[in-house]
Formats: C-alpha cells, sequence, structure tokens
C-alpha cells in the first residue's frame, strides 16, 4: 500500500469509526476535530510544498507540529485556549494513529508531550436582572420573528443552555404541560432536563401556536429559510437587541456580550439566589462542579456579603420560580 493512501484511510477511520462508534462524541465534536484537521493537513502540505492529496505520515513530524502550533498563535492569531484546543485534537488524533502505525508510535508520543500553554483566564461578563430584562424587552413581539427572538432570549436566561444546544433543539424536547420542562442534549450527548418559569412556558406557547409548528422532530428554531437556526444567527438576534438595549442602559456597553454571556448570567443569578453549587451543575449541564466553582470568584459583591440572597425589593425569576418550585429543587439535586 503506498504512503500516499495511508493517512487518508487512518483520517477516515479516525472519523467514522473512533470517534463516533468508540468515543460515541457528537456531531458538534466531530466538526470540531475535522477544523482542526483540515487547518493542520494545509499547513503540512505547504511546510512540504505537496499537494494535500499526497501526503503520508512520514511527513507529520514533531517540528511541523511546533510550527503548526506557532502559526495559529502567530499568523492566524488564535488565542491561547484555541491554540490548547487544537493541540488537544491532534493529541487525540495521534494517540490513534500511535495504536494503528507502530511504527510511528515516536512521534505519536512526542506529540502527546507537547505542553498546553498557560493562560489568565479570562474575566466572565454577566448581566444584572434590570439589564436581562432591558434586553429582553426590547423585543418587538408584534414584528416579523419577534416571538421567536423572545423565545431564544427567554430560553437562554431561563436555561442557561449552550447556543448549540438550543439551535439543536426539536419541538419534541419541549413539555409545556404541567410541570413544564425542557430537555437538552449537551457536550458527549448528554441529557439533561431543566424547569421552565409560567412566563417562560407562556412565551413558547404563544409562539408554536401563532407559527403553527407541527412535527415533533422540526427544529423548535428556523431561519427565514425554514432551516434550522445556526448559532450565527442567534448570536445575531443577540446582537440586534443588545444594541437596542445599550441605549436605554448605557452601562450595557461596558460588556462584551454574547450568547454565552445569558449562560454566566443564569449561573450567577443561581448562585446569588441561594441555589446549591450542585443543582446549578446539573442545571447547566457542568461536567465537574469545579467548573460550576468558578462562579463564585466573579462576583466581588457576593464575597462581601458571604453569598446573601437578592434584595427583595429586586427578585429575580429564578428566585420567584424557587418559591414556587421547592418539589422541583429537591428533584434536581437527587440528578
Amino acid at each position: 500500500m503506498k504512503n500516499t493512501n495511508i493517512i487518508s484511510e487512518h483520517i477516515e477511520n479516525f472519523f467514522t469509526d473512533h470517534l463516533i462508534n468508540h468515543r460515541g462524541v457528537s456531531i458538534n465534536t466531530v466538526k470540531a476535530y475535522r477544523d482542526v484537521l483540515k487547518l493542520f493537513l494545509l499547513f503540512v502540505a505547504g511546510e512540504n510544498r505537496k499537494n494535500i492529496v499526497k501526503i503520508c505520515i512520514s511527513d507529520f513530524t514533531i517540528e511541523v507540529v511546533l510550527n503548526f502550533l506557532k502559526d495559529i498563535e502567530k499568523k492566524r492569531r488564535n488565542s491561547i485556549s484555541t491554540r490548547n484546543h487544537r493541540l488537544a485534537v491532534l493529541r487525540t488524533f495521534f494517540a490513534y494513529l500511535g495504536t494503528q502505525e507502530p511504527r510511528y508510535l515516536l512521534i505519536c508520543q512526542k506529540v502527546a508531550l507537547i505542553p498546553f500553554k498557560r493562560s489568565a483566564r479570562p474575566m466572565m461578563h454577566y448581566l444584572e436582572v434590570d439589564e436581562v430584562n432591558t434586553i429582553i424587552e426590547c423585543v418587538e413581539i408584534n414584528k416579523r420573528n419577534g416571538g421567536r427572538d423572545l423565545a431564544i432570549l427567554s430560553l437562554l436566561y431561563n436555561t442557561g443552555a449552550r447556543v448549540q444546544e438550543v439551535c439543536d433543539l426539536r419541538i419534541s424536547n419541549l413539555r409545556l404541560d404541567n410541570p413544564p420542562l425542557l430537555t437538552i442534549t449537551g457536550k458527549g450527548n448528554k441529557t439533561r432536563q431543566v424547569p421552565l418559569w409560567e412566563s417562560t412556558q407562556k412565551i413558547l406557547t404563544d409562539y408554536l401556536i401563532s407559527t403553527r409548528r407541527i412535527g415533533a422532530d422540526s427544529f423548535l428554531f428556523t431561519n427565514r429559510a425554514g432551516k434550522q437556526l445556526s448559532r450565527y444567527g442567534v448570536r445575531y438576534i443577540l446582537n440586534k437587541y443588545v444594541q437596542i438595549a445599550e441605549e436605554i442602559k448605557p452601562k450595557i456597553k461596558d460588556k462584551n456580550i454574547g450568547p454565552h454571556t445569558f449562560r454566566h448570567t443564569t449561573a450567577m443569578h443561581l448562585l446569588q439566589s441561594g441555589v446549591d453549587l450542585n443543582v446549578i451543575k446539573s442545571w447547566l449541564g457542568h461536567v465537574d462542579v469545579s467548573t460550576t466553582h468558578g462562579y463564585i470568584e466573579i462576583d466581588m459583591e457576593m464575597k462581601r456579603k458571604a453569598l446573601n440572597k437578592c434584595r427583595p425589593d429586586n427578585k429575580s425569576n429564578f428566585q420567584v420560580f424557587l418559591k414556587k418550585n421547592a418539589d422541583v429543587i429537591t428533584w434536581l439535586e437527587a440528578l
């Protein structure tokens, strides 16, 4: 067998067999790995001045891997976290390659020993209750797609879901009968259920009725073409209302707001409402409670007040929800 064919076969098996059948990763993880390997193969081809179809395993040297990591930082200006993510993908791929081609085990081991770079953790921005309400209130329900936009923003805040998780939602994931809840499939195909507030329940009910959405397997949110709404579509929708809200509350301009900001906001408001970290972990779908624990470090006001609850005159939906649904919280704690 020629070397030119070896790498293509291994790459194909890596995606179709190893990642999907053996590791059971999600389609989004597969796409992320695909993008990294595509960049790497193009770089290797350029370094060796070869057509990409002629690349063979012997072209994968430790020098090429290190040069690739330098290139994505300097020329592509990738952040350290992005560089580390791409290194993690390469580590996984080379570990698999080592099991298939023992003669290249040394290079695979060398790639595994390339260290991740340390970087300062970026400041997590989150919104105050009044800021969230201002952004959501900017949606004009009577305008085209107003009901959809209101439902998206309400779900982002209510559930703290990742943006891709919201894009992947189907009508069948909703249960609008009491008690209303949303079934979310997150990273690693792990499923969790998040209770919905009465306000969110009504918004979603009105949205489905007004749009005449039918079919349990249909995507919950679609674009103008009737296809699944993308992450970029959600970001565009959010940015539109953030820009309007900035005119009402100028302090919003000081925050870098994206869909993930709503996730941080949900976690912070749950924490400020006195919810246990393990419940927040289940709510957000975190693998490790240490990830959730990081939110304690964000708010200096919380440190000074020793995690006091929000003031009675500034209650969030979380506090109202917790008061009405103690049984649901008990259920969440048991997850």
